[in-house]
């Protein structure tokens, strides 16, 4: 395989996108499914075979992740990607379609779930706010997107969160850029949104359900254990972030 010259600069350009340029970012996940797709691999191959968790694999390819650049090497060597590739999808320019931003912010509102809940509201205040300034009532806008009343409504106040085909539905009748739409990158919101829900789950658990939950992951990383009797405390090192994928 041709080699990559600057694979420093690739991680960095992608660390650049997680914060100024979230085009780039979605771009890059949906060609890493695609060429992953190609070679045969699911999400979980994959992972294994660089040495990472299946989930940041797929955080990844949502666009809400960026690999280590030691990590980042491994995927382009598994996938056979060389400089060649890599130039021809920079040039490319092409455009996440309507479904793919969907899918993305889908995916996002469905962690806010656990992690933030008031940015699904946001969401919701959003689109009430289009479909006022076009006067329509919320049985008109659910005509128009094939959906009931109640779901535009549950939509809107914030108490359910609207698959990716409705998201595209509403983009497409209200005309909303899901391009601007992101998770806020300046605030105690910018924290993954998935670390914040496992630390405020991990409060909550008992030493005993903490020693079953530690056991698994041990086994299934093959971790050293995270319980130390000598220190009689409970330690939650970088290896359990690494198996639910909240890498940087």
């Amino acid at each position: 395989m041709e080699s990559l010259p600057h694979i420093k600069q690739i991680h960095q350009s992608l660390l650049d996108a997680k914060h100024h340029d979230g085009g780039l970012l979605k771009r890059f996940g949906a060609w890493l499914r695609q060429e992953r797709e190609q070679h045969g691999l699911t999400a979980t191959e994959l992972a294994r075979r660089i040495g990472v968790s299946q989930v940041l694999i797929t955080r990844v390819e949502h666009a809400n992740a960026v690999l280590s650049e030691d990590k980042l090497s491994k995927v382009f060597e598994v996938l056979q990607l060389g400089a060649n590739a890599w130039h021809q999808f920079m040039e490319s320019g092409q455009e996440p379609t309507l479904q793919e931003l969907a899918q993305f912010l889908h995916a996002q509102l469905q962690a806010a779930r656990v992690g933030c809940p008031s940015l699904i509201g946001e969401f919701g205040q959003h689109v009430r706010y289009h479909r006022c300034e076009r006067h329509w009532t919320e049985g008109e806008l659910a005509l128009r997107v094939g959906v009931t009343k109640q779901t535009i409504c549950g939509v809107e106040q914030g108490r359910m969160v609207p698959s990716a085909a409705l998201i595209g539905h509403l983009a497409e009748e209200l005309d909303l850029s899901l391009r601007q739409w992101h998770m806020p990158s300046d605030s105690s919101t910018s924290t993954d949104l998935i670390a914040q829900a496992l630390n405020r789950l991990w409060g909550g658990l008992s030493d005993g359900d903490k020693m079953l939950l530690l056991g698994m992951t041990e086994r299934l990383s093959g971790t050293r254990p995270l319980w130390e009797p000598k220190r009689d405390s409970w330690d939650v090192p970088s290896p359990l972030p690494d198996l639910m994928g909240l890498d940087s």
